[in-house]
Parts: structure tokens; sequence; C-alpha cells
């Protein structure tokens, strides 16, 4: 064989060898260790030792793999908007008509710090540099008129760090990573719920897509609903919870307007949804037919929002119109507002 062919089929064997590893490890297999050196080969006279059990797979993530460096730029992502986030809250601590209570406000400003600090310790266990840099969503929060209109927005800066959050929950991390994260979600998700049930008691102007809309404020807080992270598969029986007590909330002030609008419709719509509701619990939130009887009850209220818009002579609201609204995954944090 001459050299040049030689080399040629050396290389292919190197190639063949290298992608029946990938494949292997690509199927979990896990290949067997090389012979010792000078381990003695049995002959075939020798009886075979018992099968050894299979050892056990201590892999706790079976997702697909996911480079390094994309979880690290995630992660600064985040920590640069907690960094605004705890700006954010400064500026509401320091209004002079607060549109949160301040133990609201010291647990706004405890979650941010707290989400900075693990996020930094996070980046580092993986490896990356923690970013220096901060948003300026508190300026933006700070340049608002009203304490609703901040409210509203630090619910958005908010649940965009949820959907961030999700979105890095279901890459494949460390047990440590993964437990930090989801605590975080769930302190975000409460501090949205407080804002949003803030702002609806200073009856704050609803946000940008539904301003000059008939029923504005309704219309949006059916689509926070409607678009809520307790309708996703990955909901918490918590998520569930807060959807509750918030569709409980809406039923309340979709009923104040049946009641000025008189419309029969209307208030047939809000009977269902009521007996819905009513079918629902609280504490079983998470089961099958408590969450059935939550849609069916968001289901007719929206029915209800209808009727009135009907009655008032306006085009029906169909959420779907919204949905980029919602759908905040590929929205940079600065682009907010």
């Amino acid at each position: 064989m001459d050299r040049a062919l030689h080399g040629r089929v050396l290389v292919v064997g190197s190639t063949a060898c290298l992608a029946c590893s990938m494949w292997i490890e690509a199927c979990g297999i896990m290949p067997k260790p090389p012979r010792k050196t000078g381990q003695v080969r049995r002959s075939a006279k020798q009886p075979e030792p018992a099968a050894a059990p299979p050892m056990p797979d201590l892999r706790h993530d079976r997702r697909a793999p996911v480079p390094d460096e994309e979880i690290v730029a995630r992660l600064n992502e985040l920590l640069e908007a907690e960094r605004a986030g705890v700006e954010a809250a400064a500026v509401l601590q320091r209004a002079d008509q607060k549109g949160v209570t301040d133990t609201e406000l010291k647990k706004f400003a405890e979650d941010e710090a707290s989400a900075c600090a693990g996020l930094h310790q996070t980046i580092l266990r993986y490896g990356g540099q923690p970013s220096g840099r901060a948003g300026d969503f508190g300026r933006k929060v700070a340049a608002l008129q009203t304490e609703g209109e901040r409210l509203n927005l630090m619910a958005r800066g908010q649940a965009w760090v949820v959907k961030r959050l999700e979105v890095l929950l279901e890459m494949p991390l460390d047990p440590e990573t993964r437990d930090f994260l989801a605590e975080m979600r769930e302190e975000h998700l409460e501090n949205v719920d407080a804002c949003n049930r803030r702002a609806e008691e200073l009856s704050a102007p609803p946000s940008r897509p539904y301003r000059e809309l008939p029923f504005a404020s309704l219309r949006e807080a059916h689509d926070r609903l409607y678009y809520g992270t307790w309708r996703s598969p990955e909901a918490t029986d918590r998520d569930r919870q807060r959807a509750y007590f918030q569709l409980g909330r809406y039923l309340g002030l979709l009923a104040d307007e049946v009641q000025r609008a008189r419309s029969l419709e209307a208030r047939t719509y809000l009977a269902k949804a009521r007996a819905a509701y009513a079918k629902a619990d609280a504490e079983a939130a998470g089961e099958e037919a408590a969450l059935r009887s939550l849609d069916n009850a968001l289901s007719y209220a929206h029915s209800a929002l209808n009727a009135l818009l009907r009655h008032s002579r306006a085009p029906i609201h169909d959420p779907r119109g919204f949905e980029s609204f919602y759908d905040v995954v590929g929205v940079p944090f600065q682009d907010l507002i």
C-alpha cells in the first residue's frame, strides 16, 4: 500500500471512529472502559463471572445539550434586567404617593437584590464573566406620570423576566441552578400579581395597545388571564391558585360594568361565568376539574365582555390581536415600552 493511500485509509478510519463515538454518546450508550495494561485475556475454558448489574444513569437532565456560553449569555441578560429592577423599586420607594405598601416595596427590592446575587454566582459557576451593566428600566419607570402607569410597567418588566426564566428552565441545567431559577420565577410571578392588583385598585390607565378602546381596562385584565402562565403546560399549582383569585377580581370588575350597561346578554354570560367559577377551588386549583372550571369561567367572562361591546355597538374583543404584547420572549428588555 503506498503512503498516500495509507494516509487516506487512516483519515477515513479516524473519521468513522469519531462518528461512531458521537452516535453512541447521542444515543445515551456508555462506551466500555478500555482494557487496563497487563490485563490477562480469559481462556475459553474459564467460567464467565456473573454479569454485573447495570450502572444507574446518574444524569439529572436528558434535554438536548446547550452550550454553556448560551446559558451564560441568558443569565447575564437577566442580571442586567435585575439590576434595572432594583433601580425601579427605588423609584417607587421615592414616590410621594406610593401605589404599593412599604412591605411590598421591601419585598420587590429584596427579591431583585437576591436575584442579582444568585445570578452572579450562577454565571461564575458556569465559567462565565458576570456583566457589569444595568438597563435603563428604572429611568423609564420614573418618567411615567402616575403610580398606576409605573405599576403597570413594573408588572410588565417582571413578566418579561418570568418568560426569560421559563426559556432557561427548558435547558439542561445543574440541579442547584434549576432550583434557584424556579424560585426566582415564583418570586417574580408574585410581584406581577401584586403590581397588577395595585394598579387595578388605583384605576391605572390601560397599557398602550388598549388605550382609546371601549372597555379598555376590562380587555387588558381579560388578556392578562388569557395569556397567563396558569394556562401553560408547565404551570404550577401556585400559578393556578393565583389565577383563581385574579379571575375572581376580574369577575367583580366585569359585574360592575354589566350592572351599569343593563345588558341582558352580558348578564346571562356573567351568571354562567360565576357558576363555573364557583365550581373551582383555590386549594384544588391544580386538579383537572378545577382547571377546566377556571377555563370555562374565563370563556364565559369573555363572552360577557363581547356582549358589553355589542351593546355599545363596538367591535368585539379578540385577544389574539394582542398576542405580540404578551409574547415577550423575543423582546429585548430595553424595548418593553
